[in-house]
Order: C-alpha cells, then sequence, then structure tokens
C-alpha cells in the first residue's frame, strides 16, 4: 500500500494485492487486485477558509478490483465416491463412482468498481451528508451452467458471463437538538441498486435454473421464471378450450388455468414461462434515532426494502396437501360448486420436487421491519467516601414489529427460494451495567 498527502488536501492511496486460494487448479491459485483512490478536501482551500458554516467538504473518487473464490472446496478436481454393492451369492464389494465433474480451467471472479462520492458537514459537524455513486463490473462469473448429458452430469462450475450493478447511496446525519438536558439525533440512509446480466459468455442467450430461476442477458440475476397464473377453471368453462398443464393433462373443474403463452393449447416449461419478477429490490433503505433527556435515553431503527420479490415455496406446499405436513388455512376457501367465486384452486396432492413455478406464489417481499429499540436509565449514587458508581438499566426489543404483505416466515430472507426458513426471533432483553 502506498500512501501521499499533499498540503493536507490532496490524498492518494495505491494498493496491490494478490490473493492465492487453494480452491482452484495450480495454474489459476493466484488473482492480482489493485486499487487506486484519490481525495480531495475542499474546504482546506484557502477561498474556503471563511466559510463558517462549512465544516468539511472532501470529494473522492477510486478504482478497484476484488475477487471472489467462494465456490467450496475441490470443484475444480474430477471427483469420485465410494458405493456398495452385492453380487453373486450376496457378498458385498465396493466400488467408486465419479461423483464430480472437474474444471480445471476455473479462476478468480473479479469485480471491478469505480466509485464517485463526497462528503459533506455543516454547522459544527451538526448536519452532515454522504453521497456515493457507483459501478461494478464482475467478470468470469462462477456459475454452473447446462452441459452435454453425455457427461453423466447436468451442469458444470465454470467461468461464464459478466453483471453490473450500477446503484446511489445516500445518508445524513442530524443533530436536531443539543443541550445540557436534552438532545436528539436522527440518521438515516437509501441506496438504489441496478443489477443487470450483460453477458453469458456462452453460445445460449439464457441459463435456466431448474423450475425457479432464470439468467438471461438484459435481467437481474434471482430473476422468476415460471406460469402466469389464470384464475381457476369453473364450470361454466368449455373444458376442451382449456389449456392443460403438463402436470395435469386431464383438466377438471376446480383447477388452476394458466396463460398459454404460445397458443398451442398446451402448458409446458419450454413456452409457456414468463419472467415473473426479481429478487433485486428497487432500493433498500434505514432509519434511526437517539434521545436523550437529563438521566434517560431511547435509541430504535428501522430498516426495509421495496420492489423486491420471493418465492414462498412453503406456501407452494401447504397449499398441496399431502399425509406429511399441515395444510395452507387458503385450503379452506378452496374452490368447490358452492364456493365458485374463490381463487385458491381445489385441493391437488403435487409432489413438491416436481413442482413448477407459477406467479400465485412470487409475492411482494417489500417491508418496513422496527430491527431495535432500547430504553435506559443512568444511576449516578455517591458516596460518602467520595466513590462514585454509575449504573445503567435497560431494557430493550429486536424484531419488535414488521410491516409486510408477504405470507411467509421473514421477507428478509436473502435467498430466492423460501422453503420455510426460520424467522427471525422476537428478542426481548432486560439488563444492568456498572461501572466503577
Amino acid at each position: 500500500r502506498f500512501n501521499y498527502s499533499l498540503l493536507d488536501r490532496y490524498h492518494l492511496t495505491a494498493t496491490l494485492r494478490a490473493d492465492g486460494s487453494s480452491r482452484f487448479a495450480k495454474n489459476k491459485k493466484w488473482g492480482w487486485f489493485p486499487s487506486l483512490g484519490l481525495a480531495w478536501n475542499v474546504n482546506e482551500e484557502k477561498w474556503l477558509k471563511g466559510v463558517k458554516w462549512l465544516e468539511d467538504l472532501k470529494l473522492r473518487a477510486s478504482i478497484g478490483t476484488v475477487g471472489n473464490q467462494e465456490i467450496g472446496d475441490y470443484v475444480f478436481l474430477s471427483t469420485y465416491a465410494a458405493t456398495h454393492y452385492y453380487f453373486g451369492s450376496g457378498t458385498k464389494n465396493t466400488a467408486y463412482y465419479r461423483s464430480g465433474l472437474g474444471n480445471e480451467d476455473l479462476k478468480w471472479e473479479t469485480t471491478t468498481s469505480y466509485d464517485l462520492g463526497f462528503d459533506l458537514s455543516l454547522l459544527k459537524g451538526r448536519l452532515s451528508f454522504v453521497f456515493d455513486f457507483y459501478h461494478k463490473k464482475t467478470s468470469d462469473l462462477l456459475l454452473s451452467i447446462p452441459v452435454e448429458q453425455t457427461t453423466g452430469f447436468g451442469t458444470q462450475l465454470s467461468n461464464v458471463g459478466n453483471v453490473t450493478n450500477d446503484g446511489v447511496e445516500f445518508a445524513v446525519d442530524a443533530t436536531l437538538y443539543q443541550s445540557k438536558d436534552l438532545s436528539w439525533t436522527v440518521n438515516a440512509n437509501i441506496a438504489h441498486n441496478k443489477n443487470e446480466v450483460t453477458s453469458i459468455g456462452t453460445q445460449q442467450s439464457e441459463i435456466i435454473n431448474g423450475n425457479q430461476t432464470i439468467i438471461r442477458v438484459g435481467e437481474s440475476l434471482g430473476t422468476y421464471y415460471g406460469w402466469v397464473f389464470d384464475g381457476v377453471v369453473q364450470k361454466g368453462d368449455d373444458l376442451s378450450k382449456v389449456p392443460s398443464p403438463s402436470t395435469k393433462k386431464n383438466v377438471e373443474y376446480g383447477d388452476a388455468k394458466y396463460v398459454d403463452q404460445n397458443g398451442d393449447g398446451e402448458i409446458d416449461q419450454e413456452n409457456d414461462r414468463v419472467v415473473l419478477g426479481s429478487s433485486q429490490p428497487k432500493f433498500t433503505y434505514g432509519f434511526a434515532s437517539q434521545l436523550r433527556y437529563k438521566d434517560w435515553d431511547l435509541s430504535f431503527n428501522f430498516q426495509g426494502s421495496y420492489g423486491n420479490k420471493l418465492y414462498n415455496q412453503l406456501e407452494q406446499a401447504l397449499e398441496s396437501p399431502n399425509a406429511s405436513y399441515n395444510a395452507s388455512a387458503k385450503l379452506i376457501d378452496r374452490w368447490s360448486e358452492s364456493n365458485s367465486s374463490t381463487t385458491t384452486p381445489k385441493a391437488f396432492a403435487l409432489n413438491l420436487y416436481n413442482a413448477y413455478l407459477d406467479s400465485r406464489f412470487i409475492e411482494d417481499a417489500s417491508y418496513l421491519r422496527l430491527k431495535n429499540i432500547q430504553l435506559g436509565y443512568n444511576f449516578k449514587p455517591k458516596f460518602s467516601n467520595g466513590t462514585k458508581l454509575g449504573i445503567y438499566l435497560y431494557a430493550s426489543a429486536q424484531n419488535l414489529l414488521t410491516i409486510t404483505d408477504y405470507s411467509g416466515y421473514d421477507p428478509e430472507y436473502s435467498g430466492y427460494v423460501d422453503r420455510g426458513t426460520y424467522p427471525a426471533a422476537r428478542t426481548f432483553t432486560f439488563g444492568v451495567k456498572f461501572s466503577y
């Protein structure tokens, strides 16, 4: 690392980092990642020295690269595993089979980031702003892509394609009131990020990941791909004209209907799936505040996201009743001849491993959550010998309140598919701190 400062105004930081990882083959272990950062303390210029309300103004620019090697161990090798079989008179024998399709050309996934921003502090530090605009390009993505069935495997981990992330981040801190007995500060932030696949790096125009997501140029990672739900088959419908899904060829009254995208009279995976949304939020945000009055203090913070979708596979499973699991309460309102106005199809047992994604289970996972709130009180008893003792009593709660339309356990879930992940616990804490 090299640092240089001139006149306490102009700053340069240059770094060169080399990372080696045993997760890649011998000739691909090392990655070289340089970076360069520039900063200008504008408030130190002579022509701003007389501006009393300006505390600090710094302009920043940087470019740098980082690597990603999170692929698991020994993935680049063709691996073998042991199994047992019985032959002839029942003698137990050991055999080995190829369990992993290696790729010795695997190398570091690289992200190059460009950042422009500023830090601004006003009114003796009582009001401050931080703004950043960035562009990130990730190259040589480490992704599992389909391979020829003759290999004996369905997919192989490879370096393919590029993804860009363009975004802005803005934060503000303010001291709204400050006195001996009372102080009040607030903090807020908001960020927008646009994720886009710009290249797949193969002859394919898209990569479909099973029954759930698609990687396609122009879309974001985490894009859902499935059928569009079109209501329930009613008594007055002509069954011969209702497109039949591949999961159930004989359409009956009360079954779910889907949009026939190509008009061939059948609903299949090849021709009738469309983009149903993305797990990427349009923006994320947060808000916090700290209030102190004499020996009392109160603090809290909210966080949330807007515009992201989540595949509620747990709900899909619970709407397909079987003898092993509970059922969704929505089935109480399922279709019947006497309850034909519902949008919940009649009960139909479906093997979840063969279940196809449809738009009913892609839900808006936008949320606002009270992440933490704490109330405290300071005792400061004094003893006759001059000894001072500090006693701080506090009560706090985490995940106390969540506002969302998502029907699953937790809209804050970070994956693409919610199979019933255990939700964030609501926690209450009471404590005391002593200082002497």
